[in-house]
């Protein structure tokens, strides 16, 4: 029961902070609780139609990292179910809109990615207890 109303909670939430970004082109909620948020926009596949989703980020060397944590949930988000079938993205970072590939990380890249994703927002070691799956990270490469 709990496990269902924090699925929706992320949903609703999630659709609420996407349109704030995309609407004021990044100058709202670009920061949520002092963390950075890019807003990734994926090819739907099964729609094709694009769906924009807000991603705590962290950056190293020109590339942007995210995990596909889904607040612990046992699936994938569908962002990342999306861009495994389209790895071609938009992601708005810094009030700038960005056409970037998307990598899912293998290790030891992941782990690296990871760890500064947990140094960032330590709520990812939470989100990793919460499920059995090992929790991808994507490196969002712009183009």
């Amino acid at each position: 029961m709990f496990a269902q109303l924090r699925f929706k909670l992320i949903v609703w939430f999630g659709r609420f902070h996407g349109l704030v970004l995309r609407k004021s082109g990044g100058r709202l909620m670009y920061r949520l609780i002092g963390l950075n948020m890019l807003l990734l926009s994926t090819k739907g596949r099964r729609t094709g139609r694009y769906r924009d989703n807000p991603l705590l980020y962290v950056e190293h060397n020109g590339n942007y990292y995210s995990a596909a944590s889904f607040g612990g949930n046992d699936n994938h988000p569908s962002w990342f179910l999306n861009l495994s079938l389209n790895p071609e993205v938009t992601i708005l970072v810094n009030r700038k809109h960005l056409s970037a590939i998307a990598h899912v990380t293998s290790e030891p890249e992941r782990t690296q990615a990871w760890d500064s994703l947990v140094k960032c927002h330590p709520g990812f070691k939470n989100y990793k207890k919460r499920t059995t799956r090992i929790i991808p990270v994507v490196r969002f490469d712009p183009e």
